[in-house]
């Protein structure tokens, strides 16, 4: 299934009970932003995702600063939101990263029919649709996962990783050269990276730019098997996953701990 939807190709199911909505609205600077935004509107029905205690297990000394939930951990949530394997889910935030990283999770688990709405919520205004801020809920399901792990590498995989496979840092460039760094408490990036800014792949009005720019962009990667991605957190890492996958290329994997990971468990880095 294509990774992404546009609100035209939506609208003759706004009203219907075929959309499984989740709000995934998140700012890193404020992590009370999306959770508040979604209690004072949201679209109607929809469920709230959110980044810290639904994307995201608990940290430790390791794993980076956005370490996945445990599989018992992301199941208990699709669970406790009700949703079942053939649930058609489309996933909006007010750009691309927070989506990205539920599209991806659920992709993990194997789900399907999972989409990110292209341009986010305010696609979804411009066509004048119902906004709530109303919170349902569902009954619990009984999630049947059925895990994907060849999507997934960890430390040792990239530490130990052949010198053919190719490994993408999906930050800004000056991050990437270890320059204006604000987030992480060591600059630089993980020895033999290319840079890949995730950015690079959405349009001003937070669509994914298209096809003949993202082969451009990707001209690189699209010729290489399995790369490895990361970025700090293995959060904007996703939508180049993403869009990747809009391309047709599937075999992508992603480093979840990606450089905040690495930087707890070794001092190899490079500037």
């Amino acid at each position: 299934m294509f990774p992404t939807i546009q609100m035209t190709d939506l609208q003759q199911l706004v009203h219907t009970d075929q959309i499984r909505w989740f709000d995934c609205r998140y700012d890193l600077q404020h992590p009370d932003y999306g959770r508040e935004a979604f209690q004072a509107s949201h679209i109607q029905d929809a469920q709230y995702l959110d980044l810290v205690t639904d994307l995201s297990g608990p940290r430790s000394a390791t794993g980076g600063r956005h370490p996945l939930p445990s599989k018992e951990q992301w199941i208990q949530t699709l669970e406790s939101h009700g949703v079942h394997r053939d649930d058609f889910i489309v996933l909006y935030d007010d750009g691309f990263p927070f989506a990205a990283r539920a599209w991806w999770l659920l992709k993990w688990a194997g789900h399907e029919r999972v989409v990110v709405l292209e341009g986010g919520l305010s696609s979804y205004l411009a066509f004048d649709f119902p906004m709530s801020n109303d919170v349902i809920t569902f009954e619990r399901s009984s999630y049947q996962a059925v895990f994907q792990d060849e999507m997934l590498v960890d430390y040792g995989q990239v530490k130990h990783r052949s010198k053919e496979t190719l490994l993408v840092d999906s930050r800004s460039p000056d991050r990437f050269r270890g320059q204006n760094e604000t987030i992480d408490p060591i600059a630089g990036h993980i020895p033999g990276a290319v840079n890949c800014f995730f950015e690079d792949a959405i349009s001003p009005d937070g669509r994914l730019k298209d096809a003949e720019d993202l082969k451009e962009l990707y001209a690189d990667l699209l010729n290489a098997d399995s790369p490895i991605l990361y970025c700090g957190s293995g959060v904007t890492a996703c939508v180049n996953v993403l869009a990747l996958h809009a391309l047709g290329k599937t075999d992508v994997r992603l480093y979840a701990g990606s450089y905040s990971d690495w930087i707890s468990q070794t001092d190899e880095i490079t500037k």
